[in-house]
């Protein structure tokens, strides 16, 4: 095994120990409001008047636990699936 994959694995043993609901809520949330900055951005450039508090909080929680759920859930289940395959390869 090479050492960026051992570097891999004990990273990812390090990160899977923590939980899959931290490690989603860590990084979903992150991905999240990075999506909710650049959608807000994207959609009010210069109109930032006609977006209204509802607008606002639906975009936010749409971007976080939507998105973000998504984006967690999916990088987990994809660092574990490389990570059984770089066990498998030894």
């Amino acid at each position: 095994m090479k050492e960026s994959d051992k570097k891999f694995v004990e990273n990812w043993e390090r990160i899977k120990s923590q939980g899959k609901a931290k490690y989603i809520t860590k990084h979903g949330v992150g991905f999240g409001i990075i999506v909710f900055a650049l959608n807000t951005v994207l959609s009010y450039w210069g109109n930032w008047g006609q977006m209204s508090n509802a607008d606002f909080f639906v975009q936010l929680f749409i971007s976080i636990v939507v998105g973000g759920g998504i984006y967690g859930a999916f990088s987990w289940f994809l660092n574990d699936f490389i990570y059984r395959k770089k066990l498998k390869e030894g």
